[in-house]
């Protein structure tokens, strides 16, 4: 079973120490190998424990050759918001010196990986397809991904601005993806049927198709829960252990691995 490490970042960007807990493998600190990285996004009301606390993700983990790091990131949708709080300079800067710093990672973008639920799957698609540099995959549960277009309320124009600002605009993933598709990010996301942010996951889904660009994207039945996210977790893990470079999976140790972006995606009603 992976290991728990619950450290602080030191992070220039916030001018503060960030909580992160940290899963490590069993053999990290004994063996020669380096490790493919998974940041983890957590939602809009939870904290960086999340992940320990609702989901199974150190048995999903199990055997496999990842690092697994999730940061504390407020209410912030994982940008740099116009009141004055730089989490996406934390995330980007600060968090993966940290890492490469501290753990014995391979420190590629192609061995580096991010995910999150609702606001965090939302911020998992945004930080891979803003910077490819650094992230060569995403995935998102439930996720958020029509934040810069939500009402004009206080919460959200402390991180945005206005409707139509220049913040919202840069961080909006429809504007995104048509950018230039070089070194365009794997992308991974499911929604419940029963999800309220289903129409723009599948209106996400579909602005992808037309720009014929690949992805996998998923419906099942259920919510917005953490239920929903658990059920779902080791899909993404073993899809996102298969796409980044690594070997990630011992079991695919010697294989010839297709990678599932490269399929048509699905959409099941």
């Amino acid at each position: 079973m992976h290991t728990l490490h619950i450290v602080a970042c030191p992070s220039a960007a916030l001018n503060t120490d960030v909580p992160m807990a940290v899963l490590v493998p069993p053999d990290y600190a004994i063996s020669n190998r380096r490790y493919a990285v998974l940041t983890l996004l957590h939602g809009i009301s939870d904290t960086f424990m999340c992940w320990l606390d609702y989901t199974n993700i150190r048995r999903y983990l199990d055997t496999l050759r990842l690092i697994v790091v999730m940061p504390e990131c407020g209410r912030s949708f994982y940008i740099n918001t116009v009141d004055g709080r730089h989490y996406e300079d934390f995330l980007v800067n600060d968090l993966i010196a940290f890492m490469d710093g501290e753990y014995p990672t391979l420190a590629t973008p192609t061995t580096r990986g991010i995910g999150g639920l609702s606001m965090g799957g939302y911020g998992a698609l945004m930080l891979a397809l803003r910077h490819r540099d650094v992230w060569s995959a995403a995935f998102s549960h439930s996720g958020a991904v029509g934040a810069p277009h939500w009402v004009e309320d206080a919460p959200n124009v402390s991180v945005f601005g206005p409707m139509n600002s220049a913040k919202r605009q840069e961080h909006d993933l429809w504007r995104l993806i048509d950018a230039p598709a070089d070194n365009f990010p794997q992308l991974h996301f499911d929604c419940g049927l029963d999800d309220f942010l289903l129409d723009e996951n599948r209106a996400f889904h579909h602005s992808l198709q037309a720009r014929s660009l690949a992805h996998v994207y998923r419906e099942h039945p259920g919510g917005h829960t953490w239920d929903y996210c658990d059920e779902h977790l080791p899909s993404s893990i073993d899809w996102l252990t298969r796409v980044l470079a690594g070997e990630c999976n011992p079991e695919l140790d010697g294989m010839t691995v297709i990678e599932p972006a490269a399929e048509p995606s699905s959409f099941l009603r």
